[in-house]
């Protein structure tokens, strides 16, 4: 049986990226193309190996940083035979049609890269998609980020590792009590190492996901979901005067229901081009 392995990436959180290095993940300038390119395919590079010695037949990865943006931040080249990249139009969060070029049953999810979500103690450039304007989006109560987006979009599938900042080991954690934490820099500790010295912790720590991979769990959320969306200070919804779903706005918070998560997630996105900043 073929095992696939699904990768999804940030950079906000990868090594050797941090608060004085902004550039580095500001897509499209040369700090960007030089470093933060670097640094995110050495830690994907990473995971590559170690799932390819595990005897991983085939990863895909999906490159979610600054989505909306054909130019990719991973260097492809660099990547193993065996990857191939989900295709999405200007690589945008459109989770159905990412989860529908999967096999219907992968062998496991890692997140790769991953910042905080907005708002988090200790966090290298925390936010929820974009903050701001957007505070917390929660689903079933659950507080969703980038990280939840994914892992909730391949529901089902085992989340074996979380790699990244230290604090977005929180939202991972909520997602799945099993998931391998695999921090490459911890704000509290003040420890920043560079990607050289992450490489080998990477690897490490995935195989040893991996190799865990029978008493790892996955995120599982089936039904109807009762989703919001909050906003920052200084932004409010426009409401439209109709819209095709169930729920509601409120000056700076939207509700609104799904039959499935996966309608849920592509409803945020109407929901997110109703925001408005206050003049």
């Amino acid at each position: 049986m073929k095992k696939q392995l699904i990768i999804c990436t940030d950079m906000e959180g990868a090594s050797g990226i941090f608060d004085n290095d902004i550039n580095q993940v500001r897509h499209g300038s040369n700090e960007w193309r030089e470093l933060g390119k670097a640094n995110m395919t050495s830690d994907v590079l990473a995971v590559c190996e170690a799932a390819n010695d595990f005897g991983i037949d085939e990863i895909i990865i999906y490159d979610g940083h600054y989505a909306g943006s054909a130019e990719f931040n991973i260097l492809k080249e660099k990547m193993p035979e065996n990857v191939r990249f989900f295709d999405t139009e200007n690589r945008c969060f459109d989770w159905r049609r990412i989860r529908g070029q999967a096999d219907q049953n992968p062998f496991g999810i890692i997140t790769v890269g991953q910042h905080s979500r907005y708002g988090e103690d200790n966090a290298y450039f925390p936010h929820t998609v974009q903050s701001p304007p957007l505070k917390a989006f929660w689903c079933n109560d659950l507080h969703l980020a980038e990280i939840g987006s994914a892992v909730a979009s391949f529901q089902g599938v085992k989340y074996l590792a979380n790699i990244g900042c230290k604090a977005s080991m929180k939202e991972a954690k909520e997602l799945s009590d099993t998931v391998v934490e695999i921090p490459v820099k911890d704000k509290s500790k003040n420890w920043e190492p560079d990607s050289n010295e992450t490489f080998s912790i990477i690897k490490n720590g995935v195989t040893k996901a991996l190799n865990n991979w029978e008493t790892a769990k996955a995120f599982e959320m089936e039904g109807s979901c009762k989703m919001s969306l909050e906003l920052t200070d200084g932004y409010y919804f426009d409401a439209p005067t109709e819209f095709p779903w169930k729920g509601d706005f409120k000056k700076d918070v939207a509700y609104w229901e799904a039959v499935s998560i996966e309608v849920g997630l592509e409803l945020f996105n109407c929901v997110r081009s109703c925001v408005k900043k206050l003049i």
